[in-house]
């Protein structure tokens, strides 16, 4: 119980086959079959090994062995969902999610959304002008971070955000 840590719930029937809607809460590794889930029943953690997963990664439609039929989906329906706690990605990849982006000399840049993982260095992802763009989080680039204001402070090169 205390690997356990809440990722969302059971938001809604998907099918009469009994698959389910997931509404992920947190940011998690993505889910792979026969992993499994825990669902708090009555106070209790009930495990439910997923035997098939598709749709998007933030509200995945679950197939969960022995939920096969839309009767038995009603006991799950709006309940709590726990995964053990390694699935959660590295702790220093999310701290920079919600900071804001500020270019030393534009100004303020964006909120980063999330955190994208290339061969070469992170990248940050951070709406500017209406469009997604990707920051390489680089040594070169940062003049400061600060933790305590959640801001990321940048010297651009000019031209960067135009790519």
């Amino acid at each position: 119980k205390d690997s356990l840590i809440s990722i969302g719930y059971i938001s809604r029937p998907h099918s009469y086959k009994g698959d389910v809607q997931l509404t992920l809460e947190r940011k998690i590794v993505p889910l792979k079959r026969d992993d499994f889930l825990f669902i708090k029943i009555q106070g209790q953690f009930i495990p439910y090994k997923m035997i098939g997963i598709k749709g998007k990664d933030d509200e995945p439609i679950l197939t969960l062995e022995f939920i096969d039929t839309f009767d038995k989906t009603e006991e799950i329906i709006a309940k709590e969902v726990f995964t053990d706690k390694e699935v959660l990605p590295e702790e220093s990849e999310l701290t920079f999610i919600g900071f804001q982006v500020i270019d030393k000399y534009l100004g303020s840049i964006g909120i980063v959304q999330d955190i994208v993982e290339m061969p070469q260095q992170l990248m940050l992802l951070v709406p500017y002008n209406g469009e997604l763009k990707y920051i390489p989080l680089v040594d070169d680039f940062i003049d400061y971070i600060s933790p305590e204001d959640k801001e990321i402070v940048l010297i651009l090169p000019d031209g960067l955000l135009e790519i």
